[in-house]
């Protein structure tokens, strides 16, 4: 009799230490999975970002090829591109870079890529910024990276933000 109970002693025992590593287990589980992904800059993104402005654009200004600076420009201020809506040719244009630099799917290590083109102005002690163009492809699971550009137009800048997840 006494060797029984020594024995449920022992596997009461146990039990209670295995139901106290998966507590601890899933605790920690909860924790990694609740954390921010780690964020860098990365000099190709922004070295990306700073060869796409002068790249040559479809829309064309009395014959003049525009590059995409002089396209976001017009973007912001609503002007057309002859027949084509500006706006669209620079989403058309940076679709296209985008998909060359950095292509999207499940056998390529980057997996997320949100493109933020936009006018910011400071009015004061107020920042006031004015969305030109948003591109997000992907979904972001991994380690992130991105970049930032800008130039200055008018009273403020126009700045491009290109972040990327990688796997």
């Amino acid at each position: 009799m006494i060797k029984k109970r020594k024995g449920q002693n022992e596997i009461v025992g146990f039990v209670m230490i295995v139901v106290i590593v998966v507590i601890i287990g899933l605790f920690l589980l909860a924790f990694y999975l609740r954390r921010e992904p780690i964020s860098t800059e990365s000099k190709n993104v922004e070295n990306f970002l700073k060869a796409s402005l002068p790249y040559t654009t479809a829309c064309k200004v009395d014959i003049e090829p525009l590059d995409v600076k002089e396209l976001a420009k017009r973007c912001y201020e609503k002007k057309q591109c002859g027949e084509k809506d500006s706006c669209s040719l620079l989403n058309e244009t940076f679709s296209e870079l985008l998909e060359q630099a950095w292509k999207i799917n499940s056998n390529r290590p980057a997996n997320y890529y949100k493109l933020n083109v936009y006018y910011s102005e400071k009015e004061g002690e107020e920042v006031k910024n004015e969305e030109i163009l948003i591109l997000e492809r992907g979904n972001c699971t991994g380690a992130r990276t991105g970049g930032k550009e800008f130039f200055r137009h008018g009273e403020g800048d126009i700045k491009l933000e290109l972040g990327l997840c990688y796997t």
